[in-house]
C-alpha cells in the first residue's frame, strides 16, 4: 500500500496506482485512467499533474469511454512516456491499435470482474435520482460496499448498496455485465499488461500476514508483475510503498478473475434478453424478480418503524434489514 495515508484513505485498494502514477508524472510522463465527468459518464482522461490524480482513484463499476483516447496516446508517445491503466481488454486493445509495445508505454490492468455498459448505469440513475443533481458518484469507499451520489455541496443524496439497489446487486452478483465479460479471455494469470492491480483478498489466510484483516479494510493492493518493464517501474516506486513478497497462488485463490471469467447465469441471460427488447431500465428492474421483491419488501419494512422494530427482534432478519 502507499505510504501516503491520505491517498490510501481516498483509494479503494491500497493506493498503489497513485504511487506508480506519481513516479511517472515526476519523470515528465502522462497518466491515462478512467474518471467520472460532470454528467456521471466514465471516460479515460490524461493527467499531467499529481493534483489531478484523485480523479482516477477509486473503483468504478461501469464501462469507460475510450473514444479518441488511443489516437491521442499514439501522438503523446512521440514525445513523452505514458502510463495507461484500464481493464485487460482495454490494454490489449491499445497494444493492437498501436501495433507494437512502445518502450515508453507502461500498462496496468485491473483484476476485473466484468463491467456493465455505460447506458445501464445511466438508466438506473435516471430511475432513482435526478442525474443533473449529481456532482460526484462513488462506487466503494471506507464505508465498504456502497455506491454514493453527492450534490455540488458534497452532501450525500443517496446511498445505494446490496440492501436497496438493484444496480449494486446486479454488479456484485455479476448479472449486469456486458455479454462478452462471461467469456473473457483475459480472466487468467497470464496478462497482457506490464502490471496487474487489484485487492489482495484472502491475504494471511494460509501464510500469516501482520494485521491482515485490519490492513485489508484500510486498503491493501495486489500487484502482479508480468514484464521486466513492470518490475523496473515497481522497483523505482518502492520508496513510496509498503511492500511484501507473496506467492502467486495466494493472490489467485480469492481472486477468481485470475482463473476464469464470472460465470454466466439465468439472471444475466434474462437481463440481456430484456435489454435488447425493452431497454436497460426495464431489464435492471425485471431480470431478477426475486431480488426485486426482496428489496421492495425491505423498503416497505424500513418505512414502518413499528414493523422495523419487530423484525429487528428476529435474529434471522436483523442483519438483512
Amino acid at each position: 500500500w502507499t505510504r501516503d495515508a491520505s491517498v490510501r484513505r481516498d483509494s479503494t485498494s491500497g493506493g498503489a496506482f497513485t504511487a506508480i502514477a506519481d513516479y511517472v508524472l515526476e519523470g515528465g510522463g502522462v497518466v491515462y485512467g478512467a474518471a467520472m465527468d460532470g454528467h456521471q459518464h466514465l471516460r479515460h482522461i490524461p493527467c499531467f499533474r499529481k493534483e489531478d490524480l484523485w480523479r482516477l482513484r477509486g473503483a468504478k463499476y461501469v464501462q469507460s469511454d475510450l473514444d479518441g483516447v488511443f489516437r491521442e496516446i499514439r501522438e503523446v508517445l512521440k514525445t513523452r512516456p505514458v502510463l495507461f491503466s484500464g481493464t485487460p481488454c482495454q490494454v490489449d486493445g491499445l497494444y493492437r491499435f498501436l501495433g507494437c509495445r512502445p518502450e515508453n508505454l507502461t500498462t496496468c490492468d485491473l483484476v476485473c470482474h466484468g463491467v456493465p455498459e455505460a447506458d445501464t448505469l445511466n438508466a438506473y440513475l435516471q430511475t432513482e435520482l435526478n442525474p443533473a443533481a449529481i456532482a460526484r458518484l462513488t462506487f466503494r469507499d471506507g464505508d465498504g460496499w456502497v455506491m454514493k451520489a453527492y450534490d455540488r455541496d458534497g452532501v450525500a443524496l443517496r446511498r445505494m448498496d446490496l440492501k436497496n439497489s438493484l444496480y449494486y446487486n446486479g454488479f456484485m452478483e455479476g448479472y449486469l455485465y456486458r455479454s462478452g465479460c462471461y467469456t473473457c479471455p483475459y480472466a487468467t494469470e497470464k496478462r497482457v499488461a506490464d502490471l496487474t492491480l487489484g485487492d489482495f483478498w484472502g491475504i494471511g489466510e494460509e501464510t500469516p500476514y501482520p494485521n491482515a484483516a485490519a490492513e485489508l479494510k484500510k486498503g491493501l493492493s495486489l500487484i502482479l508483475v508480468h514484464t521486466d518493464k513492470g518490475q523496473a517501474l515497481l522497483n523505482a516506486c518502492a520508496p513510496a510503498l509498503v511492500m511484501a513478497l507473496r506467492t502467486p497462488a495466494e493472490a489467485v485463490k480469492k481472486n477468481h478473475q485470475l482463473r476464469h471469467p464470472t460465470p454466466d447465469s439465468p439472471a444475466a441471460r434474462r437481463f440481456h434478453n430484456l435489454y435488447s427488447k425493452k431497454g436497460a431500465a426495464y431489464a435492471i428492474a425485471h431480470c431478477n424478480e426475486k431480488k426485486r421483491r426482496t428489496l421492495r419488501l425491505r423498503h416497505i419494512i424500513r418505512q414502518c418503524p413499528p414493523l422495523l422494530a419487530l423484525c429487528r427482534e428476529i435474529p434471522k432478519l436483523r442483519d438483512k434489514l
